[in-house]
């Protein structure tokens, strides 16, 4: 029996802080051997800067412990691309996650322009090693396959890229409950199976013009065992609301993310700079932490705002936060109005 979300669950708050500020959409991060962080940002989503991507380096603080000096970039200049045309949502696409990987370090990239690829880092600038078409989103390599699984959420599927090789699909993930798409979000290997955990976020629906950008099944969202060998495919965590980041915790919880709690106020044609929520309510979002023996849910974080990927340190779970065109104007629960700015969080485990 999967593990459903109870309408109220436990909470235990952890206290956080905020390790880097003014980001433009931050997604994935990962840890190096040294404890310095590699992350990647999708860009800024504004008209004058089409090449706004880049990807960066955060050093520990060696005189504050959780702390990280600031940013350097490594490499810049990556298509930033603006989805609110297509979705009336405020969704900035391009560069998506980083994982590492028998000694190497590679990052994925949504490209609709010039086409999708994955990234070596060993390489300056970083070199194409793989290419793809359509959404290439959460990245992760499969030790025992000595390949790397990637999700690609316009298409549903879950695909695998080897030395050599084509782009191979190896699950075509099914529709949901509703009929709505799954959506594949993020993934991550598991080690005591074997098998990848994928958040399926769940679609949108098409049956109701006057809310278009916004007309998604409440509560809908799960996440997913997939063997990539048997291709079998179990449910492990319903009643998620739009899950987005998975992590795996060092007790052997599975932590993930809900990117809001409901969704209102999508970007029409004609929206001119207004504060609104832009589709997905901000400053919504959760960190759950769910035990998969006991069933037992804890809330660990809220009030998160469009929170999209995690990612494990010592001690403490890193939470990828702000969405959307930078710099727009954002209505807040307590009523004011504040810019739009990209953010890590550092919660306490």
């Amino acid at each position: 029996m999967p593990i459903h979300i109870p309408a109220r669950p436990s909470e235990s708050l952890r206290p956080s802080t905020i390790i880097a500020e003014d980001l433009l959409n931050p997604r994935g991060v990962c840890v190096r051997a040294d404890g310095s962080l590699l992350l990647v940002e999708a860009g800024s989503g504004l008209p004058e800067q089409t090449f706004s991507g880049r990807i960066s380096r955060l050093r520990p603080d060696p005189h504050r412990p959780g702390a990280y000096l600031p940013r350097e970039t490594l490499a810049d200049g990556f298509r930033a691309m603006n989805m609110q045309v297509r979705m009336l949502r405020d969704e900035i696409m391009g560069l998506s996650d980083v994982a590492c990987g028998d000694g190497r370090y590679l990052v994925s990239q949504t490209d609709y322009v010039e086409g999708s690829k994955l990234l070596d880092l060993q390489f300056t600038p970083p070199e194409p090693v793989f290419r793809s078409r359509g959404n290439l989103n959460a990245l992760c390599y499969h030790p025992s396959r000595r390949s790397w699984l990637a999700v690609k959420p316009d298409t549903n599927q879950l695909v695998e890229f080897v030395d050599g090789q084509d782009e191979r699909v190896l699950v075509q993930l099914p529709e949901l409950d509703q009929g709505q798409e799954a959506v594949p979000v993020t993934l991550v290997y598991e080690p005591a199976t074997d098998a990848v955990l994928i958040s399926l976020f769940s679609g949108e629906r098409q049956g109701d013009p006057a809310r278009k950008g916004i007309d998604f099944v409440d509560k809908a969202g799960q996440v997913i065992r997939v063997h990539p060998g048997s291709r079998q495919i179990e449910r492990l965590i319903d009643g998620l609301q739009l899950p987005t980041g998975l992590a795996l915790c060092p007790a052997g919880n599975v932590l993930v993310l809900e990117l809001c709690d409901r969704l209102q106020q999508p970007l029409l044609p004609d929206w001119n700079g207004e504060p609104l929520h832009g589709g997905f309510t901000r400053f919504t979002g959760r960190l759950l932490s769910c035990n998969l023996q006991t069933a037992q849910v804890t809330v660990l974080a809220q009030g998160l705002d469009t929170p999209s990927n995690l990612c494990v340190v010592e001690d403490a779970v890193l939470v990828s936060e702000g969405m959307g065109l930078t710099g727009r104007r954002l209505p807040t629960p307590d009523g004011h109005v504040v810019p739009l700015s990209g953010r890590l969080r550092r919660v306490q485990l």
